[in-house]
């Protein structure tokens, strides 16, 4: 298989590092603007090294020595079988990338798109040929992550939506499918989540070292606060009508309103800037949040509950478990409903759209919980 690579910044690398690793059969184009002899050195030291450890053999050396390659020039992407684009959100880079990209390939090159906010029929707008048009959205950093979403338009033929979960399954991941509004809805109950903890900070009148500490048992590898901080507020804090499920649009408004207003007083936009800055701002103040962990299990919950009752593109275990994974929680849903019960979650859900009238707090019957947790 041919596959092209369109960006190599911190996600291309890692895109590439996946499908250089686990496509044993694949040559790789990368076109990349600048840096060509400096990230083919930095490639063959990697091969070197496995080398010289015997984590390849001489055989398995030779032919990744000859199946991936730099480019600036789209031309030579022309024999791809598939092009995958991992460059920083931007729709109008994006779609001029695309475009150069798709006057060269065949028409029946899947053009695949690893956007994490904007819309992928916009993105693919003035492209011919959309049956071949996809999200397929990789989570940061991609060698953690469990699932891959395959975001599907309807275009799509079922030849080509098979082509890429096999791509996806080949490289060690579990597809999820979403459609429509629930375009990479992973990315979505994520932003909530973060969105969530910002509120939180911001009512309880709390430190982030404070919720952390309620937040420890919840999120054994990152909480919702160190996903900020790795993410970056460049990105979190972006136009929050990319995520077009409308029942959130308020409290993603709400956490984009305060993360720009950290930007304003400072706060540097890139990963690894805002648990700092926000120390430095905000101490310990004592007050009460010891409900904090059982406040953010609600909104997950909820959140998960209300898209398995639109979305039904996938089983809710595979739901769950992506929610689980994507989310880096201790247990699955269904492991908090039994553990909090219904009265306790509703009781805060109930609460939170009180004060706020934010629909993400809005919730379900306890008979539709049932149905997917118990």
């Amino acid at each position: 298989m041919n596959i092209g690579l369109i960006g190599y910044g911190k996600m291309g690398r890692d895109i590439f590092a996946l499908l250089f690793d686990k496509l044993a059969d694949a040559d790789i184009t990368v076109l990349e603007i600048y840096g060509a002899e400096e990230n083919t050195a930095a490639v063959i030291k990697t091969l070197d090294k496995g080398l010289r450890r015997k984590k390849l053999t001489q055989e398995q050396y030779d032919r990744k020595l000859g199946a991936f390659r730099f480019t600036d020039k789209a031309e030579d992407l022309k024999d791809c079988d598939l092009v995958i684009e991992a460059i920083f959100e931007d729709i109008g880079v994006k779609r001029s990338a695309f475009s150069r990209v798709a006057d060269v390939v065949s028409d029946k090159c899947l053009l695949l798109t690893n956007t994490s906010s904007l819309s992928i029929p916009e993105i693919f707008e003035n492209i011919p040929h959309k049956e071949r048009c996809f999200g397929l959205h990789f989570f940061y950093p991609v060698k953690l992550s469990g699932f891959t979403e395959l975001n599907i338009l309807p275009e799509n033929t079922a030849e080509n939506i098979e082509t890429a979960l096999r791509l996806v399954s080949d490289c060690g991941k579990k597809p999820i499918v979403f459609t429509g509004k629930y375009h990479i809805y992973l990315n979505q109950i994520l932003s909530c989540m973060v969105a969530h903890a910002i509120y939180l900070l911001d009512t309880l009148d709390v430190s982030v070292s404070e919720l952390q500490a309620q937040f420890s048992e919840l999120y054994p590898v990152a909480d919702a606060f160190e996903v900020l901080d790795s993410i970056g507020l460049g990105l979190m804090s972006g136009d929050p009508d990319n995520f077009r499920i409308s029942r959130n649009e308020g409290l993603l408004r709400y956490s984009c309103d305060k993360m720009n207003k950290w930007i304003a007083e400072g706060c540097p936009k890139e990963p690894g800037s805002f648990l700092g800055f926000i120390g430095e701002r905000i101490s310990d103040t004592g007050n009460n949040c010891d409900n904090a962990a059982l406040s953010m299990t609600a909104l997950i919950l909820n959140e998960t509950v209300n898209a398995l009752e639109d979305s039904t593109e996938n089983s809710p275990e595979l739901l769950c478990e992506a929610v689980q994974d994507t989310l880096g929680i201790a247990e699955s849903p269904a492991h908090y409903y039994n553990k909090y019960g219904a009265e306790a979650l509703f009781a805060e859900l109930d609460r939170l759209s009180a004060v706020s009238g934010f629909g993400s707090y809005q919730h379900k019957e306890k008979a539709v919980w049932d149905k997917y947790f118990l």
